[in-house]
């Protein structure tokens, strides 16, 4: 384990006087039983240490086309739809197929979306945030769809919540504008 090795006297010529030279002491650690446990516990921690599972979202892609040709169109009911839609000033606005936008604040969406998925079977949600909107509120809409997912796959392990993001085009520009009273702006989309 360790060991001690008592050194000679200094070589060299005797000085003279009261003094007696030191004798030196060699000392020697043998370190293999620190090692043997570094490793040990090292094995330890790796052994009961339990890994979690990726968190990530389930993305469900519409089938390969054939080569050379358009992919078809997933048609889905108006009445199926719930669309978000984020403008410039980081308000959201919710409407079910074609219907007036309506503003809802960021903490109220887990409850409509309970409350949506309850009475319509097989909706379909999409998202569209205007490329002025701030990417935070995009990235908290989303957290709050994960948080309905989460609560109804708890009583219904089967559940998958589709959801889809789309790009903002004048239209949506218009019906914001419609729905807070406000003139629509002619460029941008």
């Amino acid at each position: 384990m360790g060991g001690m090795d008592l050194g000679a006297p200094s070589g060299g010529k005797q000085k003279k006087g009261l003094r007696r030279p030191k004798r030196r002491l060699g000392i020697r650690i043998d370190m293999t039983p620190m090692v043997d446990i570094a490793f040990l516990l090292l094995i330890f921690y790796m052994v009961t240490t339990i890994f979690s599972e990726p968190q990530a979202m389930e993305i469900n892609l519409p089938p390969k086309p054939p080569p050379g040709q358009e992919p078809d169109p997933i048609k889905i009911a108006e009445s199926k739809l719930l669309t978000f839609r984020v403008d410039t000033q980081d308000r959201i606005f919710w409407s079910m197929g074609n219907e007036k936008p309506d503003t809802i604040s960021l903490s109220r969406v887990p409850s409509l979306l309970q409350v949506k998925i309850g009475e319509i079977a097989d909706m379909v949600t999409v998202i569209k945030i205007h490329k002025e909107a701030h990417y935070s509120r995009m990235v908290d809409l989303l957290d709050r769809i994960e948080i309905v997912e989460y609560r109804v796959k708890q009583i219904a392990p089967d559940f998958s919540y589709r959801f889809s993001m789309a790009p903002w085009t004048r239209l949506d520009t218009k019906m914001i504008a419609e729905a807070t009273g406000q003139v629509a702006p002619e460029e941008g989309s």
